[in-house]
Parts: C-alpha cells; structure tokens; sequence
C-alpha cells in the first residue's frame, strides 16, 4: 500500500510539474508559408524577395525546408531557389502554459554568392489544455549581402518582412 501511495504521488508532481515530452508548439510551426516584404532600403526590394516556402522543424528548433519559390525574377536568387542552400531555426520561448506564444525565428537563403537573411518574432496562440499551438504571424527585419547586381550598388540593404502561413492573409501593412 504504501508504494503504491509514492507512486501515486510521483505520478502526481510529475503530472502538476509538466513532466512531457510536448514539443507541439515547435512541430506546429511547420508547413507552408508566404513572406512579403515591406519598402527597405532601396525599395526596389519591396516585391523582389516575396516567396512562399514549405518546412518542418525539428526538436531542436532547426528548419528542414523542402521548398522555395520566389515569386519575382531578380538578380540575386533562381525563381525556384534552385541551388540555393535555406535555413533557419524556430525557437519557442513562451511556456506551453501561456496562452499567448512566441518564438524567435530565423530564415536564410545562400546562392551565388548572395545572401539574404531573416530574423524575426513569431507570435501565435496556445490552447493551453490541448497544449497545442496556431502560428500567426513572424515580423521582423532582413538584410541581404552578396554582388553589387543583387544589392543595387547598396552596401547593406535591409528592410521588413511578414512571413505567415498559407491560411491567413500575409501583409507587411
């Protein structure tokens, strides 16, 4: 009788300590999503740079993208992202008993010498019984390197982005 009462009390402060091994909020994260981008400097890049992308994330937080596709022709990157190395972390830093979630999100892209990199803020909304999260949104700021033809003879051009998931209505206004 008496280990049946500790057991039943581990199984208690291990049930009221959180003890799981949930990472839904992590995992949830993944699929498809657009990015726009927002005036930067110069504001050419405002539609340059818009593409939609399909990923999954790993327990760590690392991005595993399977996808890449730009939606304007330009000088630094193929349309398709074809030879182009992606990555990007998302890390969940909100407690999967806060109902309001967030994540620092990163996102680059690498080819030809070029680069654009992404980093931003997730926020999203947890249901805190089911423990399960919607993403709504990333925000953040870009900055891109590489030739002067992908740059447009600017040192270092930064700008904006919102990047959402296919499901809701992506803007940078």
């Amino acid at each position: 009788m008496k280990k049946l009462a500790i057991v039943g009390l581990l199984a208690l402060g291990c049930f009221l300590a959180g003890c799981s091994t949930t990472t839904t909020a992590t995992t949830a994260a993944g699929g498809n999503w657009g990015v726009t981008f927002a005036p930067g400097d110069p504001p050419a890049y405002e539609t340059l740079f818009n593409f939609e992308t399909t990923f999954s994330v790993g327990g760590s937080g690392a991005l595993s993208v399977t996808y890449l596709n730009f939606l304007t022709t330009g000088p630094c990157f193929p349309v398709t992202g074809e030879g182009d190395t992606v990555g990007g972390s998302f890390d969940v830093t909100s407690l999967p008993s806060d109902p309001t979630a967030t994540a620092n999100v990163t996102f680059t892209v690498q080819g030809g010498g070029n680069s654009l990199s992404m980093t931003g803020q997730a926020i999203g909304v947890t249901n805190t019984v089911a423990q399960t999260t919607t993403w709504n949104a990333v925000t953040g700021t870009w900055t891109l390197s590489g030739s002067s033809a992908c740059t447009l003879g600017v040192a270092s051009p930064t700008g904006t982005f919102t990047m959402c998931p296919n499901s809701k209505t992506c803007s940078t206004t």
